[in-house]
């Protein structure tokens, strides 16, 4: 396991995203599918994206899954899934990805921008 240590307390922490790491341990099972995409000319809403919602609804043992091309649009969706409109507002914090705030628009909100708490660098609900 990739790790690394941090701090001078020497703090062990696990590495999210080695990408090279993992494609090289899927490159042949990748290219393959790249290939099959690209030879069908289908890189949006084809039989691969089909597949996929299918085989990772089946793999969460839910009855849908819906592949979307944004982080932004996920959290869009997320939001109209829970009723967020205009008239609502959101909290997120401050030091967020532009995606989240142009959801929260997206979505007819609007975003309320807070601090997070230094020592535990997350909003609470105290907050």
């Amino acid at each position: 396991m990739d790790c690394l240590c941090a701090g001078s307390q020497g703090v062990m922490m696990i590495l999210c995203s080695a990408p090279k790491k993992q494609y090289l341990t899927l490159k042949k099972d990748i290219d393959v599918a790249i290939r099959r995409v690209l030879r069908s000319g289908h890189y949006i809403l084809g039989d691969e994206v089909s597949d996929f919602e299918k085989e990772f609804a089946d793999y969460l043992r839910v009855k849908h899954c819906l592949a979307l091309g944004s982080g932004t649009e996920a959290l869009h969706l997320a939001l109209l899934a829970c009723a967020v409109g205009p008239g609502d507002e959101v909290i997120t914090v401050a030091h967020t990805a532009a995606a989240t705030a142009s959801a929260i628009i997206m979505a007819g909100a609007k975003p309320v921008f807070v601090d997070i708490r230094k020592r535990i660098t997350r909003l609470t609900l105290k907050d």
